[in-house]
């Protein structure tokens, strides 16, 4: 015979709960207010007191390395080599693609539009940004249909997915499809002066 594993059990039915006697609830409830009774009237907060601005405030100067001499401002940072041979300075936003267009939201220099062939239109119309922020270059993939590759110096390609952006440095090769490639370069020595 197999043992009785049911665990459903018999029970006195309970007794209905009851009422409290005291009234817990703390709700209260009032009447209209008097109409002869006007609301608190708003506190300005005080005057600040009045205090001397300066006339002049010196601009801030550039730390002097440590022959006396302060360093140099430098101008493009990096430059664009196409695959047809043709560089692009990067020294304000540069934009490529099949048929680039500065953004709805643009803020800073007038950018550089650099129209790529794209034959079999496999290329988006603004693939790619290029923009020095700080002294970092940043290569931003335009919400491209079909990403961005990038390769930096002794590393394995990554592609940038839609929206994505890296920072890169010299010697950094970057594919858009249909054989648009570009490579990016350090500036030349005589840009630096």
């Amino acid at each position: 015979m197999e043992p009785d594993l049911d665990d459903t059990r018999l029970s006195v039915p309970r007794t209905p709960l009851l009422v409290p006697t005291v009234d817990l609830d703390d709700t209260v409830v009032r009447g209209p207010a008097p109409a002869d009774v006007a609301p608190p009237a708003l506190v300005e907060p005080p005057a600040p007191e009045a205090r001397q601005l300066p006339l002049f405030v010196e601009p801030e100067l550039p730390v002097a390395d440590d022959e006396g001499a302060a360093p140099a401002p430098t101008r493009a940072e990096f430059r664009a080599v196409l695959a047809d041979g043709t560089e692009v300075p990067i020294d304000v936003p540069v934009y490529l693609g099949r048929n680039p267009s500065i953004p709805r939201i643009h803020t800073g220099p007038a950018p550089r539009l650099v129209t790529l062939a794209s034959p079999t239109r496999e290329m988006s119309a603004t693939h790619l940004e290029l923009r020095l922020l700080g002294g970092s270059l940043v290569a931003s993939d335009m919400r491209s249909t079909n990403g961005t590759i990038v390769q930096l110096p002794g590393a394995a390609p990554r592609t940038l997915i839609r929206g994505e952006s890296a920072v890169i440095v010299a010697g950094t090769r970057i594919d858009l499809g249909e054989g648009a490639v570009i490579d990016i370069l350090a500036p030349r020595a005589s840009d630096a002066e």
